[in-house]
């Protein structure tokens, strides 16, 4: 039995339970996302140091690419080893510092 249908022969279920469970991440899709943030934040570190950015700015920044490289792979897709997380994001360095530098564009009023 799935754990939706087991919801709906149970009276007592709320969407959010529902909304909970597809939201959680695997492990290794956290651990993507940690080193993914943490790669964002090294290309805004000289912007953030300049003061060309809010605290806000930077967040939203992190959040939006976060949302967007982790939102766009497939299950399959995500690199199960810090090994395979390190090999992706080196491979795909160029694409993800064009795709952080568009947002910089995008909310840096300077």
């Amino acid at each position: 039995m799935s754990f939706l249908s087991s919801l709906m022969t149970d009276d007592t279920f709320s969407i959010d339970q529902v909304k909970n469970r597809k939201s959680k991440d695997s492990r290794s899709m956290k651990l993507f996302k940690i080193v993914l943030a943490d790669f964002v934040k090294d290309v805004l570190k000289p912007s953030w140091r300049q003061g060309n950015m809010s605290k806000e700015v930077f967040k939203t920044i992190i959040k939006k690419t976060v949302d967007k490289v982790s939102g766009a792979m497939k299950k399959h897709q995500i690199p199960k080893s810090q090994t395979k997380i390190n090999h992706y994001i080196d491979s795909s360095q160029r694409k993800l510092t064009k795709l952080v530098m568009g947002y910089v564009d995008k909310y840096v009023k300077v």
